[in-house]
């Protein structure tokens, strides 16, 4: 170590002194002063406006967040409604069809809800004044839950009359229209055992193609589900969603669960009551979105982002607490300013820009294929372009998975349709073979009818010419015979050999005969050409009877019994009909149906029955006819009634008499096809009724009603049959 002398007092004095100010005065101080006020100046500047921009953009990542899982409750929400409109038109397509059964609803709600992604619970009740669709039951509301477990529950007969004064029923009426339900809390007594739930309700009343109310929809969506699809962080690994009601009750809190399900209202929650009444106003304003900062009462600052849902004016929101969005950004700036007090900011410069360049090197192909794929819309390119990579991968990756669910919605979509239009064509294909088959019969019949008919003209033109002749002749041998009362032994014997008074006796009653049978002839050959007529396509005022006995008359060898068959008895119960107006053929393939199946069913039933008993109880087909008449006695509707007296049709088969190939025959004796026809042609083609009766062990009854006039024409008076 080197020491040195202390300077002397009076000659440092002056040096320390010039020194001092040339260093304060020179131009490189000054230079140097500026240089470094202007660097911190816009150190500063760049501090600030970093700090704003880095700020708006976390504020932009919460609220792109915030709209990704806005547009999945969304998505959630539109299925919802998606399957309660479709619910609603095959409910207006059953009852177009005639359809009554309750069992055929109930069945439709189970099948509904479990293909529903969403839903616990679907249902519809009528109004109980006015029961179109189920006009038997007064209080009728086929219903369907889900359980927790995922097993469904179906259910119909009367349910509880105060069901139609709750909301789910009046207030979708009373607005016409569909409409999202408050949540409740209720009992679910359908489940065993009965579970406490909360739910909201997707409501739709649904109409006749007249506007009459038929009845009001409901598809419940559990809040407990909307609690599991918001359990996830809002940004960042924190933070998180709150669903509110548009009234302001919590239908989401993953901080306390249990709050949603009581329904606690949001505003009494903390200090939020401000918070609640701001976005409320901007909401008022048009402001559907947007990003808040509030200080809770626990002193805590965050940000909370929120977003109407369109569907019911619900409020998703997303809560982060104000270190998760601005301590990056402070920790940015906090490193910027320290690079640039010990000068490495070029360094992170380089090192973020190689980092940067190289991190979009790897994510550009794959947001592009994102993109490519998802066929990014204008709301996400938006997004994007003001996003960080990951920001914009994140959206791609969501525009994405969006893609892929409408796609796969779709697809369903066109699956269920491309279905029903398999069984549409197939149901058609069957009534082609099924007409052309009954029109093939109709042709022979009339070509039958028409070769018998030239013949039997000239028998029956004949015969009474045959009779003149038959009486001048022997009156012409009476003439002799008084006249020479004693012929030769030759004209004598040749009397004896013919026996003359007995031809004399019997001629008559032969020739007699002859005409009766003719005359059974015609009528057989009038009633194959009345039958024949199975493809005419314009619609004629017949008489009913002919139809039917036409029926009977080529059904005859079937009743009258054979050496291994029974003969069965048909009683015609008619009433006096007017003419109606209907498609004569397809009638009388409604009555060959018919009546071909009671034939069957009776000797069906004979095979299991002894002798004794066949005789004590002969099978019979009764047919009555009457007319259905209104107050002013006019006829409206003509009913026509085939029963027989056979084992009946067991009740599980009653529900599907009328499907289309439904069948109890054995293989190659039937097609199932006859009744479903049937009623096609008497509830489709002629606006009627067709209907089954039945008790096992006492026979069926099929009723059929027909309107006198078809497209509401009217008339004064109608011929009587």
């Amino acid at each position: 170590m080197q020491t040195t002398a202390p300077p002397n007092p009076t000659e440092s004095a002056s040096p320390r002194s010039s020194s001092g100010f040339s260093l304060l005065r020179s131009v490189g101080s000054r230079l140097f002063l500026s240089v470094v006020g202007g660097s911190l100046i816009g150190l500063l500047g760049t501090t600030y406006w970093s700090y704003r921009e880095l700020t708006r953009q976390s504020e932009n990542e919460l609220l792109s967040n915030l709209q990704v899982k806005a547009e999945s409750l969304e998505g959630s929400l539109n299925t919802v409604e998606y399957s309660t409109k479709t619910v609603a038109d095959a409910l207006q397509n059953l009852y177009v069809a005639g359809e009554r059964r309750e069992q055929i609803y109930v069945d439709l709600m189970r099948r509904s809800l479990k293909t529903s992604p969403v839903g616990t619970g679907l249902g519809f009740g009528q109004p109980p004044t006015s029961r179109l669709i189920l006009p038997d039951r007064q209080f009728a509301y086929p219903y369907a839950v889900r359980d927790k477990s995922g097993q469904i529950t179906s259910k119909g007969g009367e349910s509880d009359p105060g069901d139609y004064q709750k909301r789910y029923f009046t207030e979708p009426i009373a607005a016409g229209k569909p409409v999202w339900l408050e949540p409740e809390a209720y009992m679910e007594t359908t489940l065993n055992p009965p579970q406490q739930l909360v739910s909201t309700a997707y409501s739709l009343p649904f109409y006749t193609d007249d506007q009459k109310l038929l009845g009001v929809l409901s598809q419940d969506l559990e809040v407990g589900f909307l609690s599991q699809k918001l359990n996830v962080p809002a940004m960042r690994d924190a933070g998180y969603f709150v669903l509110v009601s548009a009234k302001g009750n919590l239908l989401a809190y993953p901080p306390n669960p249990q709050k949603a399900l009581d329904l606690t209202p949001f505003p009494q929650i903390s200090n939020y009551q401000g918070l609640w009444e701001k976005i409320q106003t901007n909401l008022a304003t048009g402001e559907k979105t947007g990003v808040l900062r509030w200080t809770d009462a626990e002193g805590k600052s965050a940000f909370w982002a929120y977003q109407q849902i369109p569907n019911n004016n619900w409020i998703l929101m997303a809560q982060v607490p104000e270190s998760v969005v601005l301590g990056p950004v402070w920790r940015f700036l906090a490193a910027g300013i320290l690079g640039a007090v010990i000068g490495a900011s070029l360094v992170q410069g380089v090192v973020v820009f190689l980092f940067v360049r190289r991190l979009n090197q790897r994510l550009q192909p794959i947001m592009d294929e994102c993109n490519r794929l998802a066929e990014m819309n204008a709301k996400s390119e938006e997004l994007m372009s003001r996003e960080d990579e990951l920001g914009r991968l994140t959206i791609s990756f969501y525009a994405l998975l969006g893609q892929v669910t409408v796609n796969e919605r779709r697809l369903r979509k066109e699956t269920a349709k491309s279905a029903q239009a398999l069984q549409a064509l197939q149901q058609t294909q069957a009534q082609l073979i099924q007409t052309e088959k009954m029109s093939s019969l109709g042709q022979l019949v009339a070509g039958v009818a028409h070769e018998i008919n030239n013949p039997i003209n000239f028998i029956y033109g004949n015969l009474p010419h045959a009779t003149e002749y038959a009486q001048d002749l022997m009156s012409l041998v009476k003439l002799y015979e008084a006249t020479y009362p004693n012929p030769e032994a030759a004209i004598a014997t040749y009397q004896q050999a013919i026996d003359v008074d007995f031809l004399m006796e019997d001629l008559p009653k032969m020739l007699e005969s002859m005409s009766i049978g003719a005359d059974r002839i015609r009528e057989i050959v009038l009633s194959l050409r009345n039958f024949s007529r199975l493809d005419e396509a314009e619609m004629k005022r017949v008489n009913v009877h002919e139809g039917i006995d036409s029926t009977l008359l080529i059904l005859q060898n079937r009743l009258k019994g054979t050496a291994g068959q029974t003969p069965i008895e048909v009683v015609k119960d008619y009433g006096k009909l007017p003419l109606i107006e209907c498609y004569v053929g397809q009638l009388n393939q409604v009555f060959m149906n018919i009546l071909s199946n009671a034939i069957d069913a009776l000797e069906q039933y004979n095979q299991r029955r002894s002798r004794e008993d066949i005789a004590a109880n002969p099978s019979i087909i009764t047919i009555h006819t009457e007319p259905i008449l209104k107050e002013n006695s006019v006829p409206i509707a003509v009913l026509i009634s085939i029963r027989d007296n056979g084992s009946g049709i067991p009740a599980a088969n009653q529900s599907r008499l009328f499907d289309p190939f439904f069948t109890t025959k054995p293989i190659g004796k039937g097609t199932g096809l006859g009744l479903s026809i049937s009623y096609q042609i008497v509830v489709e083609k002629h606006r009627g009724m067709l209907k089954c009766i039945s008790e096992p062990g006492k026979g069926a009854e099929f009723r059929i009603e027909i309107p006198v006039l078809q497209e509401n024409k009217q008339e004064n008076k109608s011929p009587e049959a």
